[in-house]
């Protein structure tokens, strides 16, 4: 006799560190920890099907300090994601991702001048779809994005961050040595470390419009002046969160990235979950 066994357990769990601002050492925080996990198990289910489970973290630490004459900003970014299906492990998201910016304090001026620096890159070698020679691609410490900017910056929202930089230094290194000997992400054959000067833009924002409803967003974008507008370097990161009760929460992430030097098209990544929420406010 046959049997029938189905088990689909969808188990997104969303920690949300903090969604109001709590004042720590002169500086407003918010934070969101963010783990979730989808996973389906089939024994002889005649519509077809492979087991398969995927997990996801999320970190998103945000530090605002508002003084008489400057404003610090220091935001820690972290993702990982990986999935099994037929046997096999594939990473989905890795990132780690560090940027602090420093303006005048909008108290005297909403404009003003502003340096901003950027480091980003991933916990985890990563392969190719479909490789079975165990050769990274990427790993951690390659590339490693440096970025140093001067420009001018307007903090006088406490929603919304606006830096412009005409003065922007970007930096790209490969410790790895085979991936350095193949010439990746950009480097020169053999060589260690790239440097590119341009303009660069960040946006950065995050509100509350309801004591449910949330949502964090940052745009980045760099424009290498011995390049043409089709090698413009663009990132966009947006987390959506809905709380349905008080232990139950929506999230949604969308991760949206174009760099010609990793690969000439768009990359994209949207996660939606439904799961379990802890806030601390």
């Amino acid at each position: 006799m046959r049997t029938l066994f189905l088990a689909v357990l969808l188990m997104p769990l969303a920690l949300i560190g903090q969604e109001k601002d709590t004042i720590l050492d002169g500086y407003h925080r918010r934070a969101i920890y963010s783990a979730s996990g989808a996973f389906t198990d089939l024994n002889n289910w005649n519509a077809g099907g492979e087991n398969s489970s995927n997990v996801s973290l999320l970190l998103r630490e945000n530090w605002t300090q508002k003084g008489p004459n400057l404003t610090t900003v220091h935001l820690l970014e972290g993702n990982y994601g990986i999935s099994r299906q037929a046997g096999e492990f594939t990473k989905n998201a890795d990132k780690l991702e560090f940027t602090t910016t420093v303006t005048g304090s909008p108290k005297i001026t909403e404009w003003n001048i502003s340096g901003q620096f950027n480091v980003r890159t991933q916990f985890a070698p990563g392969f190719a779809e479909g490789d079975t020679s165990g050769t990274p691609i990427s790993n951690f410490g390659a590339p490693i994005y440096g970025q140093f900017s001067l420009g001018v910056g307007n903090n006088s929202s406490d929603n919304f961050q606006v830096f412009i930089s005409p003065l922007a230094g970007k930096s790209t290194t490969v410790l790895d040595e085979v991936l350095r000997d193949k010439g990746a992400f950009g480097v020169d054959t053999g060589a260690t470390w790239r440097f590119e000067t341009g303009a660069k833009v960040t946006l950065n924002f995050a509100q509350e419009f309801t004591d449910e409803f949330s949502v964090t967003a940052k745009t980045d974008v760099f424009y290498n002046y011995a390049g043409t507008l089709n090698e413009v370097d663009l990132s966009l990161d947006i987390i959506a969160l809905y709380k349905i009760k008080e232990a139950f929460s929506l999230s949604g992430h969308v991760q949206l990235l174009r760099d010609i030097d990793q690969i000439d098209a768009w990359q994209r990544r949207s996660v939606l979950g439904v799961g379990l929420a802890y806030t601390i406010k």
